[in-house]
């Protein structure tokens, strides 16, 4: 593992911001990270606000820089970093992981953990990434949220959230490295394999198209979601036009 320069917070609205904001006033290492005990304003996808409970979950955000990667290629990025904290929890031994496209983690079908990345582009390529990831850790219950859950909820047990966020960087340069080594085959094939509700049938809805059944049968290399429908044709959505119901 690379020396990771840590920077620790009581509190702040969101690591994303105060590492974008500290990334325009000074020059960052690789592995710059920013984590919180409480975040007062994490965002998710899509405008979603993240929530999470003081001290029970793990909000951090990560700095790194990239040479070469096209803006094409930013899909990567997410595909890489859900796979990251796939293995993460992998290690963690949390059960019946997988990864709801487009980069939400799942345990027994119920959400774990959130990611956010915002890019810094720089022409056609992407200069860096700040990488924001939300961890339900140590909560024990979630009031009005029933497709929410928590490493401790999804095993029994408590986790020591710094034993949480080291194996998590680990990860996270074994996949960015990966990304760095223009491994993009191997990637996106990891990533498809592990989808939620890979090839079985759901219920899905648009905003054009009320509830239908489809079968997922990945992403593909641009994040587009594949759904076959009952005549065996293949559809693609973007993240704003396709629902999930559960």
């Amino acid at each position: 593992m690379s020396p990771v320069n840590i920077i620790k917070l009581s509190a702040t609205p969101s690591t994303n911001t105060y590492l974008k904001d500290l990334s325009k006033t000074c020059f960052l290492k690789d592995y710059t990270v920013v984590v919180t005990s409480r975040q007062t304003k994490g965002r998710g996808q899509v405008d979603s606000q993240w929530h999470s409970q003081p001290s029970s979950s793990l909000t951090l955000s990560v700095f790194k820089r990239f040479k070469g990667l096209q803006v094409s290629q930013q899909w990567y990025v997410s595909m890489a970093v859900s796979l990251a904290v796939f293995n993460t929890l992998t290690h963690l031994k949390i059960p019946e992981i997988s990864i709801k496209w487009p980069n939400d983690i799942m345990s027994r079908s119920k959400k774990c953990c959130g990611i956010l990345i915002e890019n810094k582009i720089k022409g056609d390529q992407i200069d860096a990434s700040v990488i924001g990831i939300g961890i339900n850790v140590n909560e024990k219950q979630f009031n009005d949220l029933p497709l929410a859950s928590s490493l401790r909820l999804a095993t029994g047990n408590y986790f020591d959230i710094s034993l949480v966020i080291k194996i998590l960087l680990q990860e996270l340069e074994i996949e960015l490295t990966r990304l760095e080594n223009q491994d993009f085959e191997a990637i996106f094939n990891s990533y498809n394999k592990r989808l939620f509700r890979l090839d079985a049938v759901a219920v899905y809805s648009t905003k054009t198209a009320p509830a239908f059944n489809a079968i997922l049968r990945g992403v593909t290399t641009s994040g587009l979601l594949v759904l076959e429908n009952d005549s065996s044709r293949r559809d693609t959505y973007n993240l704003k036009e396709i629902k999930y119901h559960f």
